[in-house]
C-alpha cells in the first residue's frame, strides 16, 4: 500500500511489486518457521542466528527504499526497478540455500515437501511476476541455479534425475514467464495506440470488473478532470464521489438497467467535478459483458467530455424555448418563402396553429394586394442580408394587422443563405397612437390656420394660399383673381340679435358661399364679417364677374335664425393678376379698395379695380341674361352658307350658322355671343335649337326636289360631354323625319383634343348612326396623328387662317399643301372655308381640294335666300 502513495507508476507496475513484496515477505516467512521447525533441534543457535540475520538484512534492504523515498524521491523514481530486482535476487537464493544446507539432515518425504515448495514458489512467481520478466529472472535463478548445480554436482543418481528435472522445469518456467512478458508487452503496445487513438477523439476507456470490484480508467482521464494517479484511486467510490448529487441517481439507474438487461447500451450523461472544483458534463457510454452463465462480469466503455457541447444544446434549448414561448412572432422560411417554424407569438398574433402553416408559403399571412411587395423584399433581403419596415399581415379570420417586420438571413459555414427568419410585432396600438397624434396635429394645424367658428382658412392660410397661387399663375401664364367679400350692415345683426345669431348667419353664408364656387378656387375668411374667394386659371378678367354676380344672387335670399328672417347682401370688390398687380399685397389692397366702390355705389354689388374693366363685366352680365331671354324669346336664326364643288361650280351642301335677331340691337353677330354662350353653357340649347330648326328645313327642301346635299351642323365639346345627348340626337331625327346620311356633323380639332379618348368613344356612336364627322378648323390644334387615325371622320375642313393669304404666302400654301396630301393618304374628304378670291379657289382645286365655302361663292344667307341659291343648280361666279 506504501507504494501506492509514495511512487508515481502505473497500476500495472504497482500490482507486480505489491505481488513481490507479498511473496518476499511469505518465502521469508515459511523459510523462517520451518528452519525453526525442523532444525532447532540439531542446529547450533550460530546457524539459525546467520539464516535469520540473512533475512534481517534483506527485509531491511527492501523497506529502505520506502524510507529514502521521503528524502529522494526523484532518484527513487529513477531507480526503484534497480532496487526490487535486487529485492526478487536476495528473496529467492534464501531457499535455494536452505535446501541445500537441510537436504542432509531431512528425510526423502521432507525433501519431496521442499522441492514442491521451491517449484510453488517458482510457478507462482510466473502469474505474479512474470509479466516483468527481468524482475523473474532475479527471483528464480536464485531460487532454482544452486540447488540444480548441487544436485547434479553429488552425483548420486536420484540427485542427477531431480537436477535435470528440475532444470526442465526452471527452462519451461523461464519459457513461461517470456511468453506472459511478450503478451504483456503486446498489450501495452495495443492500450498505447487505443490511447493515442483515444487521446486524438478526446474520449477516456474505462473499465469496471465487478468480480474484484477495480475500476480500471485510462490516462485520457486525467486531462479530462485534472486529476493524477497519485491524487485519486481508480475506484468506483472515488470516482461516485465526485458526480453530481443530482446525477448519481439516474447514472445508477443507467447501470442497473445495462446490467439486469434491460438496456442492450447505456449511453448517459451526468456532471462530475473536476480538480479545480467546476463541474463539468461526461457521456458516459459502455456495454456490459456477461459469462456463459448469463452473469454480469464487467462493463467496458468510453468518456468524453461534451461540457461544451452540453452547454451549447443547453443555451440553444433555452433559446427555444424563450422564442418559442416570446410573444413577438418568429417565422422561419427557406429561401423561397415556405414555412419551417412557427412559434406561440405568431400563433397568437396570426390565429394559425403550426400544423397548419408548416409547409405553407408565407404568402398566405399576406393581404393580396401585399404579394408583389413580398417578393421584392426577399431580392432586397438576399442583397442587403437584412430588411426592416411596417407592413400589413393578414390573419386567420382574415382580419389586416399592422405589424413590424424585421427580416434577417440564416447563412451556413460557407456564408450561403439557408433560411430567412421573421420577427414580427403588432404595433396595432403604436399606429392608433400614431393616427391619434397625426389626428390631432391635424386639428391643432386646422386650428391654427382655419376659423374655429365655419371652418374656413383664415388670415394665415389665405396669405398661404394667394402666395402659391400666384407663383402657379405666374409659371403657367393664367390670370388670377382676387374677391374682396364684405357683408352689408352685418354689424347691426350682432348689435340687436346678438352675436349667437350672428354666428349662425356666418355659418349659413359660409355655406351658401362654397356651393357656388369652383372646386380649384379657395374660400377663406379674413375675420368677423370678411371673406375673400381667390379664383384660380380664369379664362379672362371678365369670367370673375360671374363668380362675383353668383355671390351676390346667393347671398340675396333671405336667411333664417331662430324665426327671424334675415336679408344680408354683400359688396364684393375685384383685383387680378397680372393687370392689377403682381404682387399679394397690390392685390388685397386693390381688391379692398374696389369693396368699397362697391360700397359707394349703394352696396349689393360688386366693381372691378379698373372702372372699365366693371363696364365690361356689367355688359357680359347683360349680355348672358340677354342671351337667356332670347333663347326663351325665339329670337335666334338660322342662316345657311352654301358648300360648292370648285371644279364644278355645283352645290354639295351647305352649313347652318346661327344669328341673334335683338330687337333692340338688331342682328348680332356670332362673334360677339357664342364665346359667352360657351362659356356659361347656353350653347348646348343654342346648338339643339339650330339643330332642329335646320334639320326640319333640310327635310322640306329634299321633298320639294331641291336636292340640297349635305348639311354641315356644328357640334359643341359640352354636347360630347353630355351623356343624354345621343339619345336627343337620335329623337331629333325622328321627330324631324331627316335621314342620317344628309347630316354632317363638324367638331372643331381643339375640342377633340382636349379629351381624345373620351371624343373618340361619343364620335364613334354618332357614326354608327350613319352619320358624316367632319373636323373643323383643321391645322389650328395640334392634333396627334395617332389620335387621327383613331377618328371616325370622314372630312377635313381646312381652317380660313390657311387660306386668307394663298398663295402668295408660301408658308400657306406649303401647310395647304401638307394638309391636303395627309388628307390624301387618309382617304378622307376635303373642304376649304374662308375662301374669297379667285387665285385662291384656283390654287386650292389645282393642289386637289375642290371643295370650297366662303364669301366667294356666297355669304351665310337666310333660309329663304338659300331656297333661291338651291334651284339655280348650277352656280356660275361673276
Amino acid at each position: 500500500m506504501f507504494l501506492y502513495k509514495y511512487f508515481d507508476i502505473s497500476d500495472n507496475q504497482r500490482q507486480q511489486i505489491y505481488s513481490l513484496a507479498m511473496s518476499s515477505v511469505i518465502g521469508f516467512g515459511i523459510v523462517i518457521s520451518l528452519v525453526l521447525y525442523m532444525i532447532s533441534s540439531f542446529l547450533d543457535n550460530s546457524v539459525i542466528y546467520t539464516i535469520l540475520g540473512i533475512h534481517v538484512l534483506v527485509l531491511i534492504y527492501r523497506l529502505y527504499p520506502i524510507y529514502l523515498h521521503k528524502k529522494t524521491p526523484k532518484i527513487l523514481n529513477c531507480q526503484w526497478i534497480l532496487y526490487f530486482n535486487i529485492g526478487a535476487f536476495l528473496s529467492g537464493l534464501p531457499w535455494s540455500l536452505t535446501f541445500i544446507y537441510l537436504i542432509n539432515y531431512i528425510s526423502l518425504e521432507v525433501q519431496y515437501l521442499m522441492f514442491a515448495v521451491i517449484v510453488g514458489l517458482a510457478g507462482a512467481g510466473i502469474a505474479s511476476l512474470g509479466a516483468v520478466f527481468y524482475t523473474y529472472l532475479f527471483f528464480v535463478v536464485p531460487l532454482f541455479l544452486p540447488l540444480i548445480g548441487w544436485l547434479l554436482f553429488v552425483g548420486d543418481k536420484t540427485h542427477t534425475i531431480a537436477g535435470i528435472l528440475l532444470l526442465i522445469l526452471f527452462g519451461y518456467y523461464i519459457m513461461s514467464a517470456y511468453r506472459i512478458f511478450m503478451n504483456q508487452e503486446e498489450l501495452t503496445r495495443v492500450k498505447k495506440r487505443m490511447d493515442l487513438a483515444f487521446d486524438g477523439n478526446r474520449d477516456a476507456i474505462w473499465d469496471w470488473s465487478f468480480l474484484d470490484k477495480t475500476l480500471y480508467i485510462s490516462e485520457k482521464w486525467k486531462e479530462i478532470v485534472g486529476y493524477e494517479d497519485s491524487e485519486s484511486y481508480n475506484k468506483l467510490i472515488t470516482w461516485k464521489k465526485r458526480i453530481h448529487p443530482e446525477d448519481v441517481k439516474k447514472l445508477m439507474k443507467t447501470i442497473t438497467l445495462n446490467k439486469n438487461k434491460k438496456l442492450d447500451f447505456m449511453d448517459v450523461t451526468y456532471r462530475i467535478r473536476k480538480y479545480d472544483g467546476n463541474w463539468i458534463w461526461i457521456q458516459m457510454r459502455g456495454k456490459c459483458h456477461f459469462d456463459t452463465f448469463g452473469r454480469a462480469t464487467r462493463m467496458k466503455g468510453t468518456l468524453s467530455d461534451v461540457t461544451n457541447e452540453t452547454n451549447f444544446k443547453l443555451k440553444n434549448t433555452q433559446l427555444a424555448q424563450i422564442i418559442k414561448q416570446t410573444n413577438d412572432a418568429i417565422i422561419l422560411t427557406d429561401i423561397k418563402g415556405y414555412i419551417e417554424n412557427w412559434n406561440l407569438g405568431a400563433e397568437k398574433l396570426l390565429g394559425y396553429s403550426y400544423e397548419e402553416v408548416i409547409h405553407q408559403h408565407i404568402s398566405l399571412i399576406y393581404p393580396q394586394n401585399l404579394h408583389q411587395s413580398f417578393e421584392i423584399m426577399i431580392q432586397t433581403l438576399l442583397k442587403k442580408e437584412k430588411y426592416l419596415t411596417d407592413i400589413y399581415m393578414k390573419n386567420k379570420e382574415g382580419k389586416i394587422i399592422p405589424v413590424s417586420l424585421s427580416l434577417s438571413l440564416l447563412k451556413d459555414n460557407n456564408g450561403n443563405a439557408l433560411n430567412m427568419i421573421g420577427y414580427i410585432n403588432d404595433i396595432t396600438e403604436r399606429k392608433k397612437a400614431e393616427e391619434a397624434l397625426l389626428f390631432q396635429k391635424k386639428v391643432l394645424k386646422h386650428q391654427a390656420h382655419h376659423d374655429m367658428l365655419t371652418g374656413l382658412p383664415n388670415r394665415a392660410l389665405f396669405t398661404d394660399r394667394l402666395e402659391h397661387g400666384l407663383e402657379e399663375s405666374k409659371r403657367r401664364n393664367q390670370i388670377l383673381a382676387l374677391l374682396f367679400i364684405d357683408l352689408d350692415h352685418f354689424k347691426e345683426i350682432n348689435d340687436s340679435l346678438g352675436h349667437g345669431v350672428g354666428d349662425e348667419v356666418l355659418k349659413k353664408v359660409t355655406a351658401r358661399l362654397k356651393n357656388v364656387i369652383r372646386r380649384e378656387d379657395t374660400l377663406a375668411q379674413l375675420g368677423g364679417d370678411e371673406f375673400t374667394v381667390i379664383a384660380h386659371n380664369i379664362k379672362n378678367k371678365e369670367d370673375s364677374s360671374y363668380l362675383a354676380n353668383k355671390i351676390v344672387d346667393v347671398l340675396r335670399e333671405p336667411i333664417v335664425v331662430d324665426q327671424n328672417i334675415l336679408y344680408v347682401t354683400s359688396s364684393i370688390g375685384i383685383s387680378t393678376y397680372p393687370d392689377d398687380g403682381k404682387t399679394m399685397s397690390d392685390l388685397l389692397k386693390y381688391a379692398d379698395a374696389a369693396m368699397y366702390k362697391a360700397k359707394e355705389k349703394g352696396r349689393n354689388s360688386f366693381q372691378f379695380y379698373s372702372s372699365e374693366m366693371t363696364k365690361k363685366a356689367l355688359d357680359r352680365i347683360e349680355m348672358e341674361q340677354n342671351l337667356r331671354e332670347a333663347l326663351t324669346k325665339n329670337q335666334f336664326v338660322v342662316y345657311y352658307q352654301p358648300q360648292v364643288d370648285g371644279a364644278t361650280n355645283s352645290l354639295i351642301g351647305m352649313e347652318a350658322l346661327v344669328r341673334w335677331q335683338s330687337p333692340d340691337k338688331g342682328l348680332i353677330p356670332p362673334g360677339l355671343f357664342i364665346p359667352l354662350a360657351e362659356s356659361t353653357s347656353l350653347i348646348v340649347d343654342i346648338d339643339l335649337f339650330v339643330m332642329r330648326t335646320a334639320m326640319t328645313q333640310l327635310v322640306q327642301w329634299y321633298k320639294e326636289g331641291l336636292n340640297p346635299g349635305k348639311l354641315a351642323l356644328n357640334l359643341a365639346i359640352k354636347q360630347l360631354e353630355n351623356k343624354k345627348f345621343l339619345s336627343i340626337f337620335e329623337s331629333m331625327l325622328g321627330e324631324t323625319a331627316c335621314k342620317p346620311e344628309w347630316i354632317e356633323l363638324e367638331v372643331t380639332e381643339g375640342q377633340i383634343m382636349k379629351n381624345p379618348e373620351e371624343s373618340i368613344k361619343v364620335l364613334n356612336q354618332i357614326s354608327k348612326l350613319g352619320i358624316e364627322l367632319a373636323v373643323d378648323d383643321f391645322g389650328t390644334g395640334y392634333s396627334s396623328l395617332a389620335y387621327l387615325k383613331k377618328l371616325p371622320i370622314n372630312k377635313l375642313k381646312i381652317d380660313q387662317s390657311f387660306i386668307r393669304e394663298l398663295p402668295s404666302d408660301e408658308e400657306d400654301s406649303a401647310v395647304v399643301k401638307g394638309i391636303i396630301a395627309l388628307a390624301q393618304s387618309l382617304n378622307l374628304k376635303l373642304i376649304a372655308e374662308g375662301v374669297e378670291k379667285l387665285e385662291q379657289k384656283k390654287f386650292l382645286v389645282e393642289n386637289g381640294c375642290s371643295n370650297i365655302q366662303g364669301y366667294f361663292y356666297s355669304r351665310p344667307i337666310p333660309s329663304k335666300e338659300m331656297r333661291q341659291f338651291l334651284t339655280k343648280k348650277l352656280i356660275v361666279q361673276n
